[in-house]
């Protein structure tokens, strides 16, 4: 039976601005996903995850993707999101591979879809001034 990689389907950006206030500033980033498998087989699912960054400034990055595929690249898509949103806010290179290079998703992250909408409402109200991008 084929199964499709694990590929975007859909994402949405909410920035406070549109770079990090300083590339060598502080910042916090975290993440937290949910999912559920799809069809007949074990195989194949649709992954959410939502990745977020706050600067020194508290100026929020939060990015919204939602997957569907083969599940065998669940956690690399999760790495791969984060350090896409890091370079899509002007972070260098060099800070972002420097900041993930011990990053290792983790299945605590996980969160029963309630959960999961619950904790994104709540850090998109954290925003100081919404714009959708």
């Amino acid at each position: 039976m084929y199964e499709s990689p694990l590929k975007e389907f859909s994402r949405t950006d909410f920035f406070d601005k549109t770079t990090i206030h300083s590339d060598m500033a502080e910042y916090k980033l975290d993440y937290f996903f949910c999912g559920k498998r799809i069809g007949s087989g074990k195989n194949l699912i649709d992954l959410f995850v939502v990745t977020w960054i706050m600067d020194d400034a508290e100026n929020l990055f939060i990015r919204y993707v939602n997957y569907s595929g083969d599940k065998s690249a669940w956690r690399n898509k999760i790495s791969e999101q984060l350090k896409k949103l890091m370079y899509d806010i002007d972070v260098s290179k060099e800070v972002a591979s420097g900041r993930l290079r011990y990053f290792e998703v983790e299945s605590e992250k996980f969160l029963p879809t309630e959960a999961f909408e619950k904790k994104f409402l709540e850090l998109k109200s954290k925003m100081k001034r919404f714009k959708e991008n």
